[in-house]
C-alpha cells in the first residue's frame, strides 16, 4: 500500500469515527437507581432527573443526594465506556 492509499484510508476512518461520535453524542443513556432516574445525553449533559416522591424524606436528604450522585456517575461511566469502545475500534484498525 502506498502513502496516498494510506492517507485516503486514514481520512476515511477518521470520517467514520466522527460520524459514530456524533451518534453517541445524540444518544440517550438512562440509569435507574432505587427510585432515581437519570437521562443523560452522550455529550454528558443531563436531560432529565426523576425522583420518586417516596424517596423524599426531609429527615434524610442525603439519601436522595447520594442516589442522584450515584446515578449520574454511572451514566457518565456508561458514556465513557461507549467512547472508549469506539476509540479501541479505530485504534486497532491497521492503515
Amino acid at each position: 500500500m502506498n502513502i496516498n492509499e494510506m492517507l485516503k484510508k486514514a481520512k476515511r476512518l477518521q470520517a467514520e469515527m466522527e460520524v459514530e461520535e456524533k451518534e453517541i453524542a445524540k444518544k440517550e443513556f438512562v440509569v435507574k437507581k432505587q427510585g432515581i432516574k437519570v437521562v443523560m445525553l452522550g455529550t454528558r449533559k443531563i436531560k432529565t432527573i426523576e425522583i420518586s416522591p417516596a424517596l423524599i424524606d426531609p429527615e434524610d436528604p442525603e439519601l436522595v443526594q447520594d442516589l442522584v450522585m450515584l446515578a449520574i456517575n454511572e451514566a457518565i461511566d456508561i458514556i465513557d465506556e461507549e467512547y472508549d469502545e469506539l476509540g479501541d475500534k479505530y485504534s486497532n484498525t491497521s492503515i
